[in-house]
């Protein structure tokens, strides 16, 4: 017997036991519901943490940050920072929600065609396109039954429009128990580890590009546009020595969000950029193509 391992595995039982125990993991879901050692076992997987080269230290902490709800949202923000984010602000791109984590994937944004939700939609179902065809051709325990299929495809972490909370829970990397356990029915614990393993890292990997960092380059100009500075969010005075960023401004401009606004006073808005400050770009494309490469390097953390 490896006394070492087993020591070793003794200690990572108990951290494993003490991240799930956390408050915030048991808001919409008990400890039961996730399946932590899989959990585990997909976040602790060295060789893909570093298969993406550029912006890989970022797409890391982003994966931590997700997982444990410590993203910077503005609900984030304001908590933290309540003189500089105004608690009554509700998400910039809908104005129609406070934006959460959750909020991140659902948000149905001014433009409909370009809302996060739907690429979200697209993300979750072609992971699970991915993951049906990968069982599909893995070596099963014993033979799938007619309603493999039917049956995998009905399990409520598959369920985005609306998304169910386990369809939530699996956007963070909280592997549902239901999907491991009808998985077992068929699969070894290893093959079906191995087989969620990378493509859930790829699916993490989608939203932070295509969903996360579009979101920040947007949130960046937002902040621009509300007088919120660098050095004010740097600085660690409280509000009663640092002056609100909104507290000089009238009511009729006190609304945050672009979304309250028709579309031609966004294309407006847009314009207004190129011409003060030229570093805006065209923003349909950044959304759809991400288009602009250096901004992807900016810190938004």
């Amino acid at each position: 017997m490896n006394i070492r391992k087993f020591i070793g595995e003794i200690f990572d039982a108990k951290n494993l036991l003490t991240l799930a125990l956390l408050p915030r993991f048991n808001l919409n879901s008990s400890i039961p519901d996730i399946d932590w050692a899989c959990t585990k076992f997909c976040f602790n997987n060295k060789q893909l943490q570093f298969s993406h080269r550029n912006g890989c230290s970022e797409f890391c902490a982003f994966r931590i940050k997700i997982l444990l709800d410590m993203l910077l949202t503005l609900t984030t923000l304001q908590k933290r920072k309540p003189h500089i984010y105004d608690p009554s602000w509700l998400c910039p791109q809908c104005n129609s929600s406070p934006e959460t984590l959750d909020h991140l994937w659902t948000c149905p944004y001014i433009l409909s065609d370009f809302s996060p939700f739907n690429t979200f939609k697209t993300l979750l179902l072609d992971l699970r396109t991915v993951y049906l065809e990968k069982f599909l051709f893995a070596t099963p325990l014993k033979p799938l039954s007619d309603s493999f299929i039917a049956e995998f495809t009905a399990i409520d972490c598959w369920e985005c429009d609306p998304p169910s909370n386990f369809c939530l829970r699996l956007a963070r990397g909280l592997i549902p128990m239901s999907l491991t356990s009808f998985l077992g029915t068929y699969f070894s614990l290893s093959n079906i580890w191995s087989i969620l393993d990378t493509p859930l890292h790829n699916f993490h990997f989608d939203l932070y590009v295509q969903i996360w960092l579009c979101r920040s380059v947007f949130f960046h100009y937002w902040e621009s546009a509300q007088g919120i500075t660098n050095k004010m969010k740097s600085s660690a005075i409280g509000p009663s020595l640092i002056s609100h960023p909104f507290s000089h401004i009238s009511p009729d401009f006190l609304t945050p969000s672009l979304a309250t606004v028709s579309l031609d006073s966004w294309v407006s808005w847009v314009s207004s950029y190129v011409i003060r400050e030229g570093s805006w770009i065209s923003h349909l494309d950044f959304w759809r193509y991400l288009t602009v490469q250096p901004l992807l390097r900016i810190s938004f953390w």
